[in-house]
């Protein structure tokens, strides 16, 4: 449902728009990418992201605590920064409020902005606006919306990807979803450390800001993070790309931490990795030409190697290759 609204409600804009369906020229990206980019400044371009989280489908006050909310909101918008290889700047926020939490003094709303303000100021950016609603139903909306910038040139899209470029990711994927699991299924019995680390991962996800700015630098040819899972994010690389994202069964990066919790509930961890969502890594392809130097580069940021996954080859789509099979998997990840 997602991806086809976006594309109609983008088509009917671009359409009824002064500046005809290409646009002005200072946007040099807009809808499909995890950021506008707009060349509004002579030095530097301006990013631009947004993100909605609301009570009861993004989240629940059974297991979020209002710290914790601030910190995930700020995290899920610095991530489509770091995705474009950007730096947050300034950010923006709207409240839709029900009535239950009307009260500006409730100790509610001082957790949140702390949680808020401290992923914020992490990332050296500062909260300078937004508005308030009230919400006559009984659910709480958040929407943030963070600006970033990005030297010209220097953003990367989904849609550079080359035939014949490497593809990679910054850490283990499926821990955030087999963490959701773990909230919503109560006596998963689990050894208290790996559980709490398995939640924190759902909670707590840690935008790759740092590692953003270092691949725009290293020259990576496009990226895009985690969110909805590999199957569904690296699938718009592929088709913004013109090519088929090929990755191994047996190169996914899949923690001990996650077999076991999968195994715990009788899941499939492959399938928390590859169509899971929640983990907000970094995924990106780059030559092989820079294959040393990246993979040097990063270990030394991350203090681990990156993942190698795969290929970008000719044809459509996401392939999974396994041991005998290859299966299409493309946008099979988390649907709006």
């Amino acid at each position: 449902m997602e991806r086809r609204l976006i594309e109609k409600i983008r088509n009917i804009t671009q359409a009824r728009s002064t500046f005809g369906g290409s646009g002005p020229k200072w946007i040099k990206k807009a809808i499909g990418d995890d950021c506008a980019e707009l060349a509004v400044t002579p030095s530097a371009n301006v990013l631009l992201t947004t993100d909605t989280m609301v009570e009861g489908i993004h989240f629940s006050f059974t297991y979020f605590t209002p710290f914790q909310l601030g910190k995930k909101l700020a995290s899920v918008n610095l991530s489509d920064i770091a995705a474009m290889g950007g730096v947050p700047k300034a950010a923006l926020l709207n409240l839709e409020v029900p009535d239950t939490l009307r009260d500006p003094g409730l100790n509610f709303w001082n957790e949140f902005a702390k949680g808020l303000g401290e992923r914020l100021s992490e990332f050296s950016t500062v909260l300078v606006g937004g508005d308030t609603v009230r919400e006559p139903g009984k659910r709480l909306g958040l929407t943030l919306t963070i600006m970033g910038e990005i030297e010209k040139g220097g953003a990367v899209y989904r849609n550079g990807a080359k035939r014949g470029e490497l593809i990679y990711c910054s850490g283990y994927l499926g821990e955030g979803s087999c963490g959701y699991e773990i909230l919503m299924r109560k006596g998963i019995k689990l050894p208290l450390p790996l559980k709490r680390h398995l939640i924190r991962r759902h909670l707590d996800p840690v935008p790759r800001v740092h590692l953003g700015r270092l691949l725009s630098r290293l020259g990576a040819s496009s990226m895009i993070d985690v969110s909805d899972g590999i199957a569904t994010d690296l699938a718009h690389v592929a088709t913004q790309s013109g090519l088929c994202a090929l990755i191994s069964k047996s190169r996914l990066p899949i923690s001990r931490a996650l077999r076991i919790g999968a195994k715990a509930m009788g899941k499939d961890p492959v399938a928390f990795a590859l169509f899971g969502g929640e983990d907000f890594e970094l995924v990106w392809t780059i030559s092989p030409n820079m294959k040393r130097e990246m993979e040097k580069e990063v270990s030394r940021l991350l203090g681990h190697p990156p993942f190698f996954l795969g290929v970008m080859k000719e044809g459509q789509g996401v392939l999974l290759e396994g041991n005998s099979t290859t299966q299409d998997i493309t946008y099979r990840g988390y649907e709006h």
